[in-house]
């Protein structure tokens, strides 16, 4: 979120934050307890031709990200919303797993077709004396579907505009596969992907080669990890994540230690969010 220069919020502000929070996360759940689990991967199209209409394509979309656009906690991944299904979402990012700073990050994303998908991302820091906010626009478009030999492939793009400090521009390219186990077991399938990013920041322009891997459980859970390549000049460490995500469809929940590669430990990381279809 590049937000480790601004200042330590007070205990105060930091209990008063963690009670709102509290009673906001009650009310969303007790709203949407009562909206369908959606079959298949939630974010991506009904049926793969050919085959059984209850199947589900499973894309391995993910949930909102640090980067912004939606995959595994940092890294986008390579699927695309259906078409006509819209989707909200919601995070926060302790970077320092204190007070010092909150990063509040959004997406909002539309999918035009089952291949094409536009949205828009925002992230905002609180601190004392200083909160920079950005916003801005993202696409991301479906070249490959994963089927037979061939894996999932996607490109996109992303902007943040405001402040300088958390101003971005980004492009990425990701790849995804799905290895079935057992639909019927505990573990249903592991999901391999992969992928390369390029940002160009306000401080200094950075690339990454990342991957990832989920294990898809039964109730939509998924367990996922990922590790991105270090960028020599600008992160002290090699970024990486660690979480469990939450993909319902009526209700989102991502729940994640992550280093974004600038701190000496983790970070804490969840986010929140729905999807409706039109």
């Amino acid at each position: 979120f590049n937000c480790h220069e601004v200042l330590t919020c007070s205990s105060y502000d930091f209990a008063l934050y963690l009670l709102v929070m509290k009673k906001t996360i009650v009310l969303f759940l007790s709203t949407c307890s009562a909206l369908p689990v959606v079959a298949g991967d939630l974010n991506t199209p009904p049926a793969v031709s050919g085959l059984d209409e209850s199947a589900a394509y499973e894309g391995g979309r993910g949930l909102l990200t640090t980067t912004g656009p939606s995959g595994l906690f940092i890294n986008p991944t390579s699927a695309t919303l259906p078409g006509g299904a819209f989707t909200a979402q919601y995070c926060f990012f302790l970077p320092e797993n204190d007070s010092n700073p909150w990063a509040h990050g959004y997406m909002a994303a539309y999918g035009l077709t089952d291949w094409a998908e536009l949205g828009l991302i925002g992230l905002y820091v609180d601190a004392p004396g200083e909160n920079p906010y950005a916003t801005g626009p993202f696409a991301r478009i479906r070249l490959l579907k994963d089927e037979g030999m061939l894996p999932q492939f996607s490109i996109g793009g992303y902007s943040r505009f405001g402040d300088e400090a958390v101003e971005t521009r980004g492009a990425f390219g990701a790849f995804y596969k799905r290895l079935p186990i057992s639909e019927s077991g505990f573990v249903k399938a592991l999901g391999f992907h992969a992928g390369v990013r390029q940002t160009w920041d306000t401080a200094a322009d950075t690339f990454h080669v990342y991957g990832g891997l989920e294990v898809q459980l039964p109730y939509r859970f998924y367990l996922v990890g990922e590790i991105s390549s270090r960028d020599d000049d600008t992160e002290r460490e090699t970024p990486y994540s660690f979480g469990v995500q939450w993909r319902a469809g009526g209700i989102n929940i991502s729940v994640a230690g992550i280093q974004d590669g600038n701190v000496d430990e983790p970070g804490f990381f969840f986010g929140i969010g729905s999807q409706l279809t039109f």
